[in-house]
């Protein structure tokens, strides 16, 4: 049966499947912005100083460390943006539901009115035929 609500829904439903998919997406962001901060802190952990060596050596082993603090700046950084990314995608898949459920109840409403006057009608003509044959009965 068709309703004047069936074309929105189906745009409500595209809607709100893109927004999910933008949340799945949003998700597996911060899973993998995460995983590389707990990689780059056992990267941190694992590196050794030097205990005796020339200078440069030592140096070499300062900057190393330093950059893997960079690193480790940078995957907190992106696991920050990560987050906002899946907070505003969360909101938007929200509205996006709401939307698609208020005009799915429309239709299922509208669908639900159609029905009713069509059992109405096929009521009234029940009566209608039940009538008639009762009238030709008593001649």
């Amino acid at each position: 049966m068709k309703s004047r609500y069936e074309p929105l829904v189906r745009l409500k439903k595209q809607a709100l499947d893109k927004a999910e998919q933008i949340l799945v997406h949003a998700n597996n962001e911060v899973t993998r912005s995460d995983t590389a901060l707990h990689e780059a802190y056992a990267q941190l952990s694992s590196l050794d100083s030097p205990l005796n060596g020339s200078i440069g050596e030592l140096f070499q082993a300062q900057m190393i460390v330093q950059a893997q603090h960079r690193e480790i700046e940078e995957c907190r950084l992106r696991i920050e943006r990560a987050r906002i990314n899946q907070n505003s995608a969360r909101e938007a898949f929200k509205f996006a539901r709401i939307e698609f459920e208020k005009f799915n109840y429309l239709e299922l409403q509208e669908v639900e009115a159609m029905m009713k006057k069509i059992k109405y009608e096929e009521a009234k003509m029940l009566d209608e035929i039940g009538t008639m044959t009762y009238q030709k009965v008593e001649l």
